[in-house]
């Protein structure tokens, strides 16, 4: 844990904004497989090796996660009076 602490502070903060998108990536995702959402559920049960669900699940957290990167940054600008 220390080693987080001694990072600069705005690493701390991409890395905070990127894992929250992460995770609501996977949440969003995991969401659209349980409503089976246009088929997409019933299609992934139908994969024998779980690899196409790997690669949706690492796609749709690594935009999420850039996409809230994204957001934080330009959020980061200077405050209106």
């Amino acid at each position: 844990m220390n080693w987080w602490k001694n990072q600069p502070r705005l690493v701390r903060f991409m890395a905070l904004h990127a894992a929250w998108g992460m995770v609501l990536g996977c949440v969003f995702l995991f969401g659209i497989i349980w409503t089976d959402t246009l088929g997409v559920g019933s299609l992934l049960a139908r994969d024998e090796s779980g690899l196409a669900t790997a690669v949706l699940f690492f796609q749709t957290a690594l935009t999420f996660g850039a996409v809230a990167m994204g957001v934080a940054v330009m959020n980061l600008g200077e405050e209106d009076d």
